[in-house]
């Protein structure tokens, strides 16, 4: 994809404004990685940041985060089934409960490892 300057500044803006509007945040980007290509998402909003259900859409339609494809991916391919979080809907109040605190324990060590990695890139830039 060519990346090319907007013909119309003005036009641009408003693109840009509506994108944020319509995924609901000033500054959309993945809480995991920080990806935030707004010029990606003129067409199909959600094509590049997915909502992702932090305990599950299931156990909790309403806790929701932006993360990229890439960590989406991740998430649900592999943090979650090692955590042994089973997404289906739970009866059982218990489990249900226990099941939102293991995803939620997903989400905080993938939040985790950004912030180390964010530490990192900034120290290696004031050296």
């Amino acid at each position: 994809m060519i990346n090319r300057p907007s013909r119309n500044p003005a036009r641009a803006a408003r693109r840009k404004t509506e994108v944020c509007q319509r995924l609901g945040a000033e500054r959309p980007a993945c809480i995991y990685c920080a990806h935030a290509e707004l010029v990606a998402l003129r067409r199909v909003s959600s094509k590049y940041l997915r909502k992702h259900h932090v305990l599950g859409r299931n156990h909790d339609p309403d806790l929701t985060v932006f993360a990229c494809l890439n960590c989406h991916a991740l998430v649900h391919d592999e943090k979650l089934p090692d955590a042994e979080v089973d997404l289906r809907r739970e009866p059982d109040p218990i489990k249900r409960v226990a099941t939102m605190l293991r995803a939620e324990a997903v989400h905080f060590e993938m939040l985790a490892r950004s912030k180390r990695r964010q530490a990192a890139l900034l120290e290696r830039r004031t050296q």
